[in-house]
């Protein structure tokens, strides 16, 4: 029987990314298959004749089908979050078969080899049912409104708003490109007055949200850890209006207006 592939080829991986990071990031997407003795992750950095790392990184996963959700989470995006790769954005594809063929026939196993097998297996499954129980695509929406909304910390300083005011649309802008990458975004709102470089996504549904949160949390954002979490309501934050507001208040369309204005303010000045 023709088996399934659970292994996903990345390449434009920065230079001087280790295993563990590479794990940290691509474990989002589901579990990743451990070696038997050392119980270490499957993951392979190729390197050049020279023995230095040339950006490339084979990821075998425990299911086939956290190949097709790597894909479409990790591809083409920034394996470090605002710091792009000298060849640019990581590329993330199944697979080639031909890489197992390169391998000899494994001699048969014994008794104890069979035992390590059933062992590990045993471990990975019980991984995977941790990891399903946070997995979006078998959660239940529920009705809460927070659990529509992300958190997201560290994204940027109040000093890179202060030396340019059009900043502010950039990163908007970026956030809700990256973000929408994972699930359809109804609204995003930069809080520009919070020294932590705080922005809210609402997504369309709460698997949205849990997605977001799996792939951003732990993240780096323009050389910065990013942290990620769903909303429960109780938070406020500063923005432009110089007073602090509570996250529902970004549905009445207030602060975009202030925000236009203070842009526009700008505009006129000449940009000064």
């Amino acid at each position: 029987r023709e088996r399934k592939n659970t292994a996903v080829y990345v390449t434009n991986l920065p230079l001087d990314v280790s295993v563990q990071e590479v794990s940290d990031v691509f474990s989002r997407c589901g579990v990743i298959a451990e070696e038997i003795d050392r119980g270490k992750p499957r993951i392979k950095l190729y390197t050049d004749d020279d023995g230095n790392f040339k950006g490339d990184a084979l990821i075998l996963y425990f299911r086939a089908e956290s190949v097709d959700l790597a894909i479409q989470m990790l591809d083409d995006t920034d394996f470090r979050l605002g710091q792009s790769a000298g060849a640019g954005k990581m590329k993330v594809a199944a697979a080639d078969f031909s890489y197992k063929a390169q391998k000899d026939a494994p001699a048969k196993s014994n008794n104890k080899d069979k035992k390590k097998i059933i062992k590990k297996t045993q471990k990975l499954n019980n991984k995977l049912a941790d990891w399903d129980d946070d997995d979006p695509q078998v959660m239940q929406d529920t009705s809460s409104r927070w659990d529509k909304v992300v958190i997201l910390k560290h994204l940027f300083t109040l000093k890179e708003l202060e030396e340019d005011p059009a900043a502010i649309l950039d990163i908007k802008e970026d956030i809700r490109d990256e973000c929408a990458k994972v699930a359809d975004v109804t609204n995003v709102v930069l809080f520009d007055k919070e020294i932590e470089g705080v922005a809210s996504v609402r997504f369309s549904n709460a698997e949205g949200a849990k997605a977001c949160v799996r792939v951003m949390d732990g993240r780096f954002f323009s050389g910065t850890k990013v942290e990620a979490y769903i909303a429960d309501g109780s938070e406020k934050f500063k923005k432009s209006s110089e007073k602090k507001l509570q996250l529902g208040d970004e549905e009445q369309g207030n602060e975009e207006g202030q925000r236009l204005d203070k842009f526009g303010s700008w505009l006129e000045a000449g940009g000064e």
